[in-house]
């Protein structure tokens, strides 16, 4: 039952760590009609401009705009979904202010950072489930990895997502945005992989 536990923990860690790397909600911001979403690598604007031609107006002046976004109209409703990294790039092209453009630039190494950590955790936390997973089905493809490294292999599961939540913390710029969907998977995979560890490490084996 024990390790039945820790390997749906990881499994579900797995998962919502996935989930969130391409999510792009991580933070949102609403501003009268404009609802800005930022994920670790793009941002998304949604805004509401209330008639279906306006809508197709807007469009095609984004796409002119911004060459690497993707716009989409859904009634009068526009998305435009664009790389932070682009965004910085374009800002700077049309000469936008300075201190906009360093925040945009310190958001994208953020997201980058990010990044890193949380996929370093998700290859961790796949391995961590295969070496609790394949034993169940009688494979012993796994057993070969010494006992320090399936401990690292383990903790660095969830060590690696902290990491990268923190780091992507500290790099953002000041601002007012909220906590959006993607930051909420990306806490809970990380406390699953890390639940899961603490589980196998201090619970004995027949509790």
């Amino acid at each position: 039952m024990k390790g039945m536990v820790m390997a749906g923990m990881m499994g579900l860690s797995l998962i919502l760590a996935g989930i969130a790397i391409f999510s792009n909600s991580w933070l949102t911001d609403e501003e009268d009609d404009v609802t800005t979403n930022t994920g670790l690598s793009n941002q998304q604007m949604v805004m509401d401009v209330e008639e279906d031609d306006a809508c197709d107006f807007m469009k095609e002046m984004y796409e002119e705009m911004f060459e690497d976004a993707t716009v989409e109209c859904d009634g009068a409703i526009l998305t435009m979904t664009i790389g932070i990294s682009d965004l910085c790039e374009t800002m700077d092209d049309m000469e936008a202010d300075k201190e906009e453009v360093e925040d945009c630039e310190s958001g994208a190494t953020a997201g980058t950072m990010g990044q890193i950590g949380m996929w370093g955790g998700l290859v961790l936390a796949l391995l961590a489930t295969l070496m609790m997973v394949l034993p169940m089905a009688g494979v012993d493809a796994m057993d070969q990895i010494p006992e320090m490294g399936q401990k690292v292999i383990s903790w660095g599961a969830g060590g690696l997502m902290l990491l990268g939540l923190l780091m992507w913390y500290f790099l953002l710029p000041d601002g007012d945005s909220s906590i959006a969907s993607g930051l909420w998977m990306a806490g809970a995979a990380m406390s699953m992989a890390l639940g899961s560890t603490l589980i196998g490490q201090f619970i004995p084996e027949n509790e």
